[in-house]
């Protein structure tokens, strides 16, 4: 396991079948994805990671798509543990 802090919020292109024109069908599409952190069973030394997914999929109207999807990311993973106080 890394010593890498965890990253809970992503960024990156995801498939997602939209209905559009069929040159547009299969253009890139930008996602914020979810995956929580690994939790690492010290007693049977394993380490459970869980799915990584898309939650959140930028509109393709947005001038800039990777640079608004990495502001919403950056926004939640600054405030996401903040909500279990």
């Amino acid at each position: 396991m890394s010593d890498l802090p965890h990253t809970v919020w992503t960024v990156s292109s995801t498939s997602y079948l939209r209905n559009l024109e069929q040159e547009d069908l299969r253009g890139e599409c930008i996602a914020i994805h979810y995956q929580k952190p690994p939790v690492r069973n010290e007693e049977a030394g394993t380490t459970s990671y869980s799915l990584r997914f898309p939650l959140l999929i930028v509109a393709s109207y947005v001038e800039k798509p990777n640079e608004v999807a990495d502001r919403v990311a950056a926004i939640l993973n600054k405030h996401w543990d903040s909500l279990d106080d």
